[in-house]
């Protein structure tokens, strides 16, 4: 499993986009992030848009873009990904280096 959210402290995610996104659609999240850190090149944006949502809110969109890619120690690929995260006229960009785990998920570095 992947969570963009592990990486920043609770204060900071208050009324956030990232927390916004339903339970429901949180698999199907985690899914799009591996996707573009396994799948996309540096530069190369992939997207994907929430499909459940609170009543009468608009559905949250982001888009997902691996910068950089590096070995950190013991050869273990790590990326730095940019979400642009975006609902009607809300927009919030994150970013956070993740590192693969040797099972083959992805981890927000705490680096």
């Amino acid at each position: 499993m992947v969570s963009a959210a592990v990486a920043a402290p609770a204060v900071m995610l208050n009324d956030a986009l990232i927390t916004q996104i339903l339970p429901a659609d949180r698999a199907s999240f985690h899914e799009a992030v591996a996707q573009a850190l396994n799948s996309s090149a540096d530069g190369q944006s992939t997207e994907w848009t929430s499909t459940h949502q609170r009543k009468k809110a608009a559905p949250i969109k982001v888009q997902l873009t691996p910068k950089q890619t590096t070995k950190a120690g013991n050869d273990r690929v790590c990326r730095f990904l940019v979400g642009n995260f975006s609902r009607t006229t809300t927009t919030e960009t994150w970013q956070f280096w993740f590192c693969k785990q040797p099972d083959g998920t992805w981890k927000a570095s705490a680096n």
